[in-house]
């Protein structure tokens, strides 16, 4: 092949991955905020990198305390160097099965994921297309609900207000705000939301598994229920999954749960009729685009709602090709996230709907200098 030449499809689908790397970053808030009771002034990512030839697909996470960089390079990178691009649900069965007497979760289940994310990126980097047309998508805009509302060590009522007015400003007309850690707050809270966005905004309740029983949860979502919020997310920890359906089958409360949810299994008896009102699949979690494919299939047939967990840039492919009712966002507004520092540029959203990207695998265009200056060392 001359030079600058490509490779067909075929070709370039059937290169071997030739390596696998991996590393931590860490980048800071604009403000100190209190996240489901932990106060932090930053956030910690990993950034994977799969190369095969002249061609590199990126995933990312959260690393929530994990040293995912070691998990990935010692376990997964094994596994997977040699591949063709193109095997992913066969590397991604093989990885799973690796882990068979460990079970599915852990730092191994969430190294497979971003590894699983990176491949899938890789894949449409290969073919020069984004993966919403790889799976078949549709580039309609996406209606994204912004995150907003983390509680305040100090004026949290009037600093609320603020960002929902900005938010509104911006067009946007989907909020999601914590709950649960301050009944008389929230009232206040809620109130000054609903005041700002007025009465056909959608107002969604985040508790963060901020409750320990039904009666608990009911007692909550009955205090604030004049506020008409959409729908309580995660009213439990996530091995109280089996609680959260009973939930959502005994009240008349709309249920939403899964962002933390490692088994596509799990993911399936969720996605029951007789499971949660609302699905929250998370790729970044569930072992990977293949465990968000696979753990959503029983939703998908069921009618089920489906309302991927965060990660926009990942997640609206995704919903474009294998629906959703909406992604999250964490707006430049008001962030709480700080992902956007890692981006060379930024999201087209106008109006609070999402418009998907022509670039190719995720769409995303990393800043690389940003990622070397938040760069830092694994946890031993």
């Amino acid at each position: 092949m001359a030079a600058g030449e490509h490779a067909g499809p075929a070709a370039a689908l059937a290169q071997p991955i030739d390596a696998i790397d991996a590393f931590l970053v860490r980048v800071p808030l604009d403000e100190r905020l209190l996240v489901f009771g932990k106060l932090i002034s930053s956030r910690d990512f990993v950034i994977v990198r799969v190369r095969a030839g002249e061609y590199v697909g990126t995933g990312y996470a959260f690393t929530r305390g994990a040293a995912l960089d070691h998990a990935v390079r010692d376990q997964i990178a094994p596994l997977v160097v040699g591949q063709p691009i193109a095997a992913i649900h066969q590397g991604w069965d093989a990885a799973r099965a690796a882990a068979r007497m460990t079970g599915e979760g852990g730092s191994y289940a969430r190294a497979l994921a971003v590894v699983d994310i990176a491949r899938w990126d890789l894949l449409g980097q290969a073919l020069g297309v984004p993966l919403w047309q790889v799976w078949g998508g549709v580039a309609t805009p996406i209606p994204c609900l912004a995150i907003m509302g983390y509680y305040r060590e100090a004026d949290a009522v009037a600093a609320l207000r603020r960002e929902a007015e900005r938010l509104a400003e911006a067009g946007y007309q989907w909020f999601k705000i914590p709950f649960g850690a301050d009944a008389a707050l929230d009232q206040h809270r809620l109130a000054a939301l609903r005041e700002v966005v007025g009465p056909d905004a959608l107002i969604a309740l985040d508790a963060g598994a901020a409750f320990a029983s039904v009666k608990e949860a009911s007692a909550a979502w009955a205090a604030v229920e004049g506020y008409h919020p959409a729908f309580l997310e995660d009213p439990f920890a996530a091995s109280a999954w089996e609680l959260a359906i009973t939930l959502a089958q005994q009240t008349q409360i709309p249920i939403a749960f899964g962002e933390s949810i490692a088994s596509p299994g799990t993911m399936q008896r969720l996605g029951r009729t007789s499971g949660v009102d609302i699905i929250r699949p998370d790729a970044t979690h569930q072992m990977g685009v293949t465990g968000y494919l696979r753990g959503t299939a029983v939703a998908r047939e069921a009618g089920v709602r489906i309302f991927p967990h965060y990660f926009p840039d990942l997640h609206a492919s995704l919903v474009s090709a294998w629906g959703g009712e909406m992604i999250e966002e964490s707006p430049a507004e008001v962030d709480t996230v700080a992902f956007r520092h890692l981006r060379a540029v930024q999201p087209d959203i106008r109006a609070g709907m999402w418009h998907l990207s022509d670039r190719p695998g995720f769409g995303i265009v990393w800043d690389e200098a940003a990622l070397q200056r938040y760069r830092r060392p694994s946890p031993s």
